[in-house]
């Protein structure tokens, strides 16, 4: 982890973290029922610090991307499964066999090259991905009978878990959707599966979007992720469990300038000032994560007031507009603390407030928030 040499950082609460699962889980009804997604370094907060809070909270299942995330994960302690949904070759699959990572396999293929990596009739545990829509991994839905008869009844593998991923989970539970006619899809796949196999297979489907607009069907897993961290893809989603973000991103002002009317600001000059005033520098940009998109859109909290960003957003920096605040008597005052996401005096700006004003999405925003930005985290 980075030391803390400057006063710009990433602040993580563990407590709301493991009050977001509590809430999930209660609406799927046990913590054995989520399988939190911890990959890209658990969306920005930092993978283990948070698989251990899942695990600690009762995760039996816990996603990762890529093959690397899952070592990572069991090297520092993790002993929950650890599903992993990316591709892999005959390398990878070895890996997975050595550190007991579960894989979610799409193709036929992934069996042979799992079936030379076991050596030995090991009964491992596999889920099995359809594609019901997504169009990007899994079996197509045809495939499922081929499938099972590849591996349904092979000592080398035991079907654990089975899966698709919605492409458009916000409209779940809208009539004729494309989440319902993939839900229809994955239906079918699931009742054939159940009449193949002996043993209990788990089936998921929902993602944070799913989960939070409608819990039913509630299956036997759910995968959240962006709904953990305390984010939703969109502003207007009304969810039905009630969760709150859990990374908080601060800096401090370490510059601070009076200015003349017209004077222009930061590179290109875009943004130059409509009357005299006060500007503030952050030492903080795009290279810790804030998108350059923002510049001349976003926005700030500076004691307990909203002031805009100003001009290019630079590699290290970031102007702010406090003219408000020294028209007002508040100041500004150097090292003053900024919130560029989180609370303060009562505001607050959420992951999606950003994303909004960047025209992107709260995912890339959290999982943005690069190691330059030292992390605290709050027990």
């Amino acid at each position: 982890m980075q030391p803390r040499l400057r006063n710009s950082f990433v602040e993580i609460d563990l407590r709301v973290l493991e009050q977001n699962f509590r809430n999930l889980s209660q609406a799927m009804g046990s913590p054995e029922a989520l399988a939190p997604m911890v990959k890209a370094d658990a969306y920005g907060h930092g993978d283990i610090h948070v698989a251990k809070v899942c695990e600690a909270m009762g995760a039996r299942f816990m996603g990762v991307a890529l093959i690397e995330e899952g070592i990572r994960l069991r090297q520092a302690g993790i002993q929950s499964s650890l599903l992993v949904f990316s591709h892999f070759d005959a390398t990878g699959a070895e890996a997975m066999v050595k550190y007991r990572l579960t894989p979610v396999v799409s193709q036929l293929q992934q069996i042979e090259k799992l079936k030379a990596a076991l050596h030995d009739q090991a009964r491992y545990p596999i889920h099995l991905k359809f594609n019901t829509g997504m169009q990007r991994l899994g079996f197509e839905p045809e495939q499922v009978t081929e499938v099972l008869a590849k591996v349904g009844h092979d000592s080398f593998f035991k079907i654990e878990g089975a899966c698709t991923h919605f492409a458009s989970s916000e409209d779940y539970g809208t009539k004729n959707s494309q989440t319902a006619e993939q839900l229809k899809a994955f239906e079918s796949i699931s009742r054939t599966i159940s009449q193949s196999i002996d043993s209990k297979v788990l089936f998921h489907t929902h993602k944070s979007s799913a989960l939070m607009t409608n819990v039913e069907p509630k299956l036997d897993l759910a995968r959240p992720g962006l709904a953990l961290y305390g984010a939703y893809s969109k502003l207007d989603v009304k969810p039905k469990i009630s969760v709150m973000p859990v990374m908080a991103v601060k800096s401090f002002i370490g510059f601070i300038h009076k200015i003349k009317k017209g004077t222009k600001v930061s590179y290109g000059g875009t943004w130059s000032a409509p009357k005299d005033g006060v500007i503030a520098v952050l030492p903080i940009g795009y290279a810790d994560g804030i998108p350059r998109a923002l510049s001349n859109k976003g926005e700030v909290l500076i004691r307990g007031v909203r002031c805009p960003m100003i001009g290019i957003v630079c590699m290290d920096y970031i102007m702010v507009d406090v003219s408000a605040l020294a028209n007002q008597g508040l100041g500004p005052e150097l090292g003053d603390e900024v919130v560029l996401i989180g609370e303060q005096k009562g505001q607050r700006i959420r992951p999606e407030d950003m994303a909004e004003r960047a025209s992107t999405i709260s995912y890339e925003i959290m999982t943005g928030m690069q190691s330059r930005l030292a992390r605290v985290y709050i027990h």
